[in-house]
């Protein structure tokens, strides 16, 4: 029996499952899942966007610290 609610109190039927690029599997709230379509966005599981987020960090503190290598950005 799949239970009706997740641990954080999210119904199972409010949610939407994706198959990411990654090959994950997830189950994302619908609301999200429709806001990120209207806006054209990728839906990503929760691993791939936080290494999306970490990389985009990690490129602007290159920036601010000035060791940005100018070829890898072309």
């Amino acid at each position: 029996m799949i239970p009706s609610r997740t641990i954080d109190g999210i119904r199972s039927c409010d949610m939407f499952k994706i198959y990411c690029d990654c090959g994950n599997i997830v189950s994302l709230d619908k609301c999200t899942v429709r806001m990120k379509k209207q806006l054209k966005k990728d839906i990503e599981c929760t691993v791939c966007r936080n290494y999306r987020i970490s990389m985009d960090i990690d490129h602007i503190n290159s920036i601010f610290d000035g060791t940005l290598d100018e070829e890898s950005t072309a």
